[in-house]
């Protein structure tokens, strides 16, 4: 009897040892696979890398934007202060102009066009435009353009 006893310990131990090394290998084995598994892992790292992404571009677009309107405001003073220096505009009249070559932008500029004697008998026009930088920006992601002003000057001899 004590035979039959210890014959049922020991199988019933093997059988214990038997599930828990197929468990055992169960396990290692889905955790083998799962290491192995690739599927979703470019998901994961787009997930990861598309906020920087997002917010890069949108700071390419941003400056982009604010560098042509400067660009095209210097261009816009450029010209108004050529006409007025040549005679061709008053200063009021090259105002009107530098407000309307610049209304597709959707903003009020301040525009200011004053004639300065130069000394020897000469003059210059100088034509400054300016807006804030809050009214230039497209959007302003990280606050970056909340205060100052956008602005830009030329000057030019008048002839005589």
């Amino acid at each position: 009897m004590t035979q039959m006893i210890q014959n049922t310990a020991k199988s019933a131990i093997q059988t214990r040892k038997a599930r828990r090394a197929g468990t055992k290998g169960l396990r290692g084995t889905l955790l083998r696979a799962l290491g192995r598994d690739q599927r979703g892992a470019a998901a994961v790292e787009f997930a990861f890398i598309m906020p920087i992404l997002l917010l890069m571009f949108s700071g390419i677009l941003q400056f982009g934007s604010v560098m042509f309107l400067e660009n095209h405001m210097t261009n816009v003073a450029r010209e108004a202060s050529r006409r007025v220096a040549v005679g061709e505009l008053t200063e009021a009249d090259a105002a009107t102009m530098v407000q309307g070559a610049l209304v597709n932008w959707g903003v009020t500029y301040q525009v200011s066009i004053a004639t300065v004697d130069a000394g020897d008998g000469n003059q210059d026009v100088t034509v400054a435009i300016s807006l804030p930088l809050s009214d230039a920006a497209l959007m302003d992601v990280l606050g970056l353009f909340e205060t100052g002003n956008l602005s830009t000057s030329v000057s030019m001899r008048m002839e005589s």
